[in-house]
Parts: structure tokens; sequence; C-alpha cells
């Protein structure tokens, strides 16, 4: 091949920069992830927004907040009378009337209601509040029952026989049919409308909802505080 000749073919062949084919071919994969980069990008944003003014409820009860929960005690398969009405207004968010009925009201305190509010309002901190009830997850102290404090093994000879044991059962409202067990009495949070039965009975016996009565007082108080603000009532104007 003469000299000049391989040179013309060099060139062409530079110019041309390949084939037809490969100079139409598109980089069509890298085009897909810009796309899918931008996308997961848009998505990201649009997420982050919604989680930044997305407005997570608070726990009830807050200081307006005035709440009514059942609570009934059962000792070896006796239904123990209602507490007597509180005698701490002033110092508790967590008060009854003596009607079966626990108030859950922080804001009628005139300060230190956040001791009350939220997750802290829990049936032991009730009985903490009440002088002569002790709950925990193993003992019961039951105010009107003398010297005396159920633990966990000790013996029924009430109208169920046997080695108790601590338990609660929560029905979720006045119409629930189905109740929560509960191993801790003392961690239950009182919520509004709920129906509370602590029991000590020995492992397997039935825990009764709350009295029929009880249950109508539930029923009534709630409709009739029904939509109300937080009032800083007494014994004495509730009934």
């Amino acid at each position: 091949m003469a000299r000049g000749s391989f040179g013309r073919t060099v060139a062409r062949a530079a110019a041309s920069g390949g084939s037809k084919s490969y100079r139409a071919r598109r980089p069509i994969a890298w085009y897909l992830l810009m796309f899918a980069i931008v996308a997961a990008g848009c998505v990201l944003i649009v997420y982050s927004r919604d989680e930044a003014t997305r407005t997570t409820p608070v726990m009830g009860p807050t200081a307006s907040d005035n709440w009514y929960a059942a609570l009934t005690v059962d000792i070896c398969g006796k239904i123990e009378p209602n507490l007597p009405a509180s005698t701490n207004f002033s110092t508790t968010g967590l008060r009854t009337y003596g009607d079966g009925l626990i108030n859950a009201s922080p804001g009628a305190l005139a300060s230190g209601e956040s001791a009350f509010e939220g997750a802290k309002a829990t049936l032991g901190l009730f009985a903490k509040n009440y002088a002569g009830f002790t709950l925990t997850a193993t003992k019961l102290h039951y105010p009107g029952k003398g010297e005396r404090t159920w633990k966990d093994g000790d013996e029924c000879t009430g109208p169920v026989k046997g080695k108790g044991t601590l338990a609660a059962a929560v029905w979720a409202s006045p119409s629930a049919t189905t109740a929560t067990g509960v191993a801790d009495p003392a961690k239950i949070h009182i919520s509004n409308g709920e129906m509370i039965t602590v029991a000590f009975v020995p492992v397997g016996t039935a825990i009764p909802p709350p009295p029929a009565k009880t249950r109508s007082t539930l029923i009534a108080t709630l409709t009739a505080t029904s939509g109300t603000s937080t009032t800083t009532s007494s014994p004495s104007s509730k009934k």
C-alpha cells in the first residue's frame, strides 16, 4: 500500500468516530439512573415536610381535660364498697367523689398539675394520693379493710378460695364487651370512659366488670361532662 494511501485511510477512520450505529446509541441507563435519583429526592423532600408539619397527638389527660373512669375492687370474689370521696382535692389531679369513679382533672389544681398529666396519670398514682390505698404489681391494701394487706400467694377465704394473685381487667368504654387483662394494676393509664376492675383472686378466676350501678354512673357523668372544660368542682358541687 502506498504511503499516501495509508495515511488517507487512518484519517477517514478518525473522522468517522466509529460506525453510524455507535454514534446513534444513547446512554439510556445513565438517564434512567439520573431520573431515579431526582424522583427519590422529590419524595424525600415531600416526606420531610410532611413530618415537620405533622402534629404529634398529646397524651391526656391535659390541664384542660376533665376525665372520668370507673374503678371497682374485687377481693377474693367479693366486690368492695366504693372508695369514700377524696379529702385532698387541692393537691391531687386524680381523685374520687365517692361514686365509684376516678376523676382525672389536672387543671383543677392551682399549681403542679403537670404531675398528673399524660402518661403520669396512672392508677398507681391515684392510689398513692389516696390515704390508706396501697397498690403495686403484687400488693393491695384497700381502705376500709383494716390492717390487712393482700400479697401474691396469700390464701383467699372469701367466695372464691385458693392462693390469690393481683391482676386487673380494663374495658375501654362502658359499652365494651371484652376486657384487656393487666398484670400490674398500678401501671394502668387513666383514660376517659374506661372501666377498671382490680382483683385479688386465684389465677384463672374471671374478673367481673364494675357493677351496673357504677357503669350507669359513668355513662351519666360522661354525658353530663361531654364537651365541657375542666372545672374546679368540689365533692359537694358534684352531688
